[in-house]
């Protein structure tokens, strides 16, 4: 479990840190309430254990700010005046528990491992909730990261907020938004799909909103557009960071009103779909520089799940390949062999999962029918194991690194302080590696 660990005296938070880093848990120690704010906008920890009086903010503060993301995270709170009011004014605001100092170590970690305790209930509770749905598994695989996908999309699912949908191409961001319409309210009304990519600036009105019989010259009759199509249902928007400015302003008002005009029509329509929205990883590039409109931005990003690429959900690629042999070779003539398996596991996967579903179809057309073993010249047939094609020089350092913290991690049977030694790096140097990495996440 990770940790966020809010304590500006070190000589309490060096000994926390350690406590709950032997007892198993990722511990980011901040020294000051105006830090912890800031980390919570990043990212969201599975606990936060704070004191009350700290320096930049009050304890109460990131007591708020945690409890105000999706989903809420747990607060242990711990205070060293013996004030009744703060805990009273704490556990009014969320908190699970507080701590009052001085305390005994054996009473935090009892705290801790109840929250712990609590979150793999609900993890538990979810997808029994799935399985007595009757849904199926939205994604192949049982890493950590996909399983915390799956859970944030049944956890957003009832929800009428739009959701941002954010991840490289081929990690199945659709696949993600029409989870979200199954398992919800909307699931009996339809999903309309629309590449926002391909929707010409000029003709945005027209195919959102439809137009009336003479609108304009060639309009010979009238026409729905996707706002009505939809109805209540729900509307991806695909790509969305493609779409040009002047259409990303009517979106925005659509989106506030709730409304929406046909052309040529003078009464407004009520627009009630569900917006889910997906963007590539370079909307935040578009946002600096003024290609992306902030205040739609944050008008989609009500909800916001990552998807992640199939580098860092590696252990998820046997469950991956038997999934698209069941489809494209139903009979069940090949199989994998541990050659090809092992050069598969090499690969980058710059187009994620979508190249690996081509990789198997091109493999199956390639391979000879009398030949039951898929060997790596059928998934690579330019010859290698695709490992040396050329990736952009960071891509290429993101792998050295995940690959050489998972193989400290392994050394030290997941000691993060001993790895770090082995890496030559401080233990919170490494710590910021796993989590910009996305390691942390991976159980």
């Amino acid at each position: 479990m990770k940790v966020l660990l809010v304590e500006d005296e070190r000589t309490l938070a060096v000994p926390l840190a350690d406590a709950l880093e032997a007892a198993g848990h990722e511990v980011v120690v901040v020294a000051d309430g105006a830090g912890a704010l800031a980390r919570l906008a990043e990212e969201r920890p599975d606990l936060v254990l704070t004191d009350v009086r700290l320096p930049g903010a009050s304890g109460i503060e990131v007591l708020k700010r945690a409890r105000s993301l999706d989903p809420p995270c747990p607060v242990l709170v711990m205070t060293g005046y013996a004030s009744v009011d703060q805990a009273v004014e704490a556990m009014r605001g969320g908190a699970v528990g507080y701590l009052q100092k001085p305390f005994p170590m054996e009473a935090l970690l009892a705290q801790v491992e109840r929250v712990a305790e609590e979150a793999r209930l609900r993890a538990e509770l979810r997808r029994l909730r799935m399985d007595a749905a009757g849904a199926e598994r939205v994604f192949d695989g049982r890493s950590p990261a996909i399983r915390e996908v799956e859970e944030r999309l049944l956890d957003a699912a009832p929800s009428e907020a739009p959701v941002l949908l954010l991840g490289e191409s081929g990690t199945g961001k659709e696949r993600a938004a029409r989870a979200l319409h199954d398992l919800g309210p909307r699931a009996a009304e339809p999903f309309v799909a629309v590449g926002c990519g391909g929707v010409p600036e000029a003709l945005f009105e027209g195919e959102f909103f439809g137009h009336l019989r003479g609108a304009f010259t060639g309009a010979d009759e009238d026409r729905s557009g996707l706002c009505a199509v939809v109805g209540a249902g729900t509307l991806f928007l695909d790509d969305v960071q493609d779409l040009p400015v002047s259409a990303q302003a009517k979106l925005l008002r659509l989106l506030q009103e709730r409304e929406f005009v046909p052309l040529g029509a003078r009464e407004a329509l009520p627009f009630r779909a569900r917006v889910v929205a997906s963007a590539a990883p370079d909307l935040e590039e578009r946002l600096s520089d003024g290609r992306f409109r902030p205040d739609l931005y944050h008008r989609l990003r009500v909800l916001e799940l990552k998807l992640p690429p199939l580098r860092h959900r590696i252990e998820d690629l046997a469950d991956l390949l038997a999934a698209f042999l069941r489809r494209h070779d139903p009979e069940g003539r090949y199989r994998v062999g541990d050659k090809a398996l092992a050069a598969l596991r090499r690969h980058p996967w710059p187009g994620n999962v979508r190249e690996l579903e081509n990789a198997v179809a091109r493999a199956l057309a390639l391979a000879d029918p009398g030949v039951r073993v898929l060997k790596p010249e059928h998934f690579f047939p330019a010859g290698g194991d695709g490992a040396d094609e050329v990736v952009p020089l960071h891509e290429a350092v993101r792998t050295a690194e995940i690959r050489a913290i998972r193989a400290a991690l392994a050394a030290t049977g997941g000691r993060k302080a001993k790895a770090a030694g082995l890496l030559g790096v401080s233990r919170k140097v490494l710590w910021q590696k796993m989590r910009d990495l996305g390691i942390d996440r991976e159980g």
